[in-house]
């Protein structure tokens, strides 16, 4: 069994989600394209550090223009493609575990919002635009769980168990236990426990900008990044950089400025190590600053 035949197999018969199975598709789709347009055939020991750097050429090339994280993610989905057919003895190629096979990345302009834009959500009154309501109360739910979208689709009633919330992650496959906030008990409420139907992302993430746009969600934040071999820069109002990945987001950012220590955080947001959870967290300096001012540390006497 050669590569792309193992690919196809691979994503066939593995227990991973649909949406992650979505996503090895489209790298194998990629992988095909980049045979065709090398007109050269791909084996498991081709895939060495000269396609390392001719696949990522490819990314940033006319026609796709990936920005770093996107590319990032593909070379992720190729090592893993790699890795599983190592475990299973088909090839001997090492060059996939190399540092110099490493996928890029940049620092993404990930916004969250702080407990006082979300009480501006909170209090709007959109009870005439039911479909701009409901995503709002998914929307508070995910701000005030720290759940993933995946997660919140999944979610009912017999995931309340006593004041906490109890539910089987999709994507790690872990149960999280979270206190059961008093605005995810009034929502719940409001829907008498049958909360509305969960859109798709896109529709969801449409409407959510709009929501923030009428909370006045507005600010300017200065976005930099890079599409293919450009590099970027812009100002973009707030409230259209806000997606429903924004809630989860701030949940951990707001959990992590109100002093809740970040392993109780990681034992809600399903994170498995700190370094990877303080990189989630969107503090600046001067936020973790006015956070340390109040920590005993920086308020001892002098005797």
């Amino acid at each position: 069994m050669e590569l792309m035949e193992f690919i196809d197999y691979f994503i066939t018969n593995c227990n991973r989600s649909e949406g992650t199975k979505k996503s090895y598709r489209i790298v194998e789709r990629d992988l095909k394209e980049f045979q065709k347009k090398k007109q050269r055939v791909l084996t498991f020991n081709k895939i060495d550090i000269d396609f390392h750097s001719e696949i990522i050429a490819f990314y940033r090339g006319k026609g796709k223009n990936y920005a770093p994280n996107t590319i990032g993610t593909r070379i992720k989905i190729i090592k893993t493609f790699m890795s599983e057919a190592y475990e299973r003895n088909l090839h001997t190629n090492l060059d996939f575990k190399k540092k110099s096979f490493s996928k890029p990345n940049e620092e993404t302009t990930a916004v969250y919002l702080n407990t006082n834009e979300l009480t501006a959500i909170y209090k709007l009154d959109l009870s005439k635009d039911k479909y701009l309501d409901n995503v709002r109360d998914w929307f508070l739910i995910g701000a005030n769980t720290g759940l993933r979208i995946s997660d919140l689709k999944n979610l009912t009633k017999d995931n309340i168990q006593a004041s906490n919330i109890e539910i089987r992650t999709q994507k790690t496959d872990t149960i999280v236990t979270i206190p059961l906030s008093i605005i995810v008990k009034e929502i719940f409420e409001k829907h008498n426990y049958e909360l509305p139907r969960l859109i798709s992302d896109q529709k969801f993430n449409d409407y959510i900008k709009e929501v923030a746009k009428r909370a006045k969600i507005d600010e300017f934040i200065l976005v930099e990044g890079t599409k293919g071999i450009l590099n970027t820069r812009r100002q973009e109002k707030k409230y259209n950089l806000i997606s429903a990945h924004t809630a989860r987001r701030s949940f951990a950012t707001n959990a992590f400025k109100a002093g809740i220590p970040p392993v109780q955080i990681m034992k809600m947001t399903g994170h498995k190590s700190e370094s990877s959870f303080l990189k989630y967290i969107k503090v600046d300096n001067k936020e973790n600053a006015n956070i340390l001012q109040q920590h005993p540390f920086f308020n001892m006497e002098v005797k």
